[in-house]
């Protein structure tokens, strides 16, 4: 199935709700996913150790996916318009085509250890099953704007499993790191909110965190469409 134009146009904005909505069955299930998985473990280590030593793995989890989705954005930076995709064989490109769904999915899978047991199944497949769907829509229309040059692209680079070499050479397109990193700021944020869970295990710390990378979200959204504004002006 391929993703709506509704849904392309507002994609960020659908993964955040697919979190929420799991995130709401906390109003079922209390108990958070991660300490459901310690309480098997009960006996062998204390229990906070365990769990601080998840979130250290799912703090590593999402720097993975951070570093893939700024370096990706480098090499291909946001369309101001949101019902079109750029198209790039240079950085990550190179070894898979989506770089920046599969450090979506890192991401998301890093931040599900905050969901609730019943709410973490839900996040994931949900989730999982709109990245797929999102893939495919840029794919169509990738091929409906650039046709043959990219599908001879996506017959040499694998779809979502990246490549352990460059399967096709680099177009010299130059890397905008400063505007990557500008781009990719926030989710560097949640990297730290699940850094600071992981020391702590303090809910405050967690939500305050969490607040601060949401708040620096709205006002990076607020600056990118004063400035769209002005360039059609």
């Amino acid at each position: 199935m391929v993703a709506s134009g509704f849904e392309y146009r507002h994609r960020f904005w659908m993964i955040v709700l697919g979190y929420a909505v799991a995130y709401a069955f906390y109003n079922l299930d209390h108990l958070n996913i991660l300490y459901f998985v310690v309480s098997w473990n009960q006996g062998v280590v204390h229990r906070d150790m365990l769990v601080r030593l998840l979130y250290a793995v799912a703090t590593a989890l999402a720097a993975a996916g951070a570093l893939l989705l700024t370096w990706a954005s480098a090499y291909r930076p946001p369309s101001s318009r949101t019902d079109r995709a750029a198209f790039s064989t240079a950085g990550p490109f190179r070894y898979v085509r989506n770089p920046q769904y599969v450090s979506y999915f890192l991401l998301i899978l890093a931040l599900g250890t905050f969901q609730s047991r019943l709410g973490f199944p839900v996040m994931l497949l949900s989730e999982a099953f709109l990245l797929l769907r999102l893939v495919a829509r840029e794919e169509f229309l990738l091929g409906q704007e650039y046709g043959d040059r990219f599908r001879a692209y996506a017959q040499r680079v694998p779809r979502l499993l990246p490549s352990l070499r460059p399967r096709i050479a680099d177009d010299g397109h130059p890397p905008q790191w400063r505007q990557a990193l500008w781009d990719q700021a926030f989710q560097w944020g949640f990297v730290a909110t699940l850094l600071a869970f992981a020391l702590t295990l303090s809910d405050p710390v967690g939500y305050a965190f969490a607040g601060a990378t949401l708040l620096f979200l709205v006002l990076q959204k607020f600056v990118q469409l004063f400035f769209i504004h002005l360039r059609r002006t």
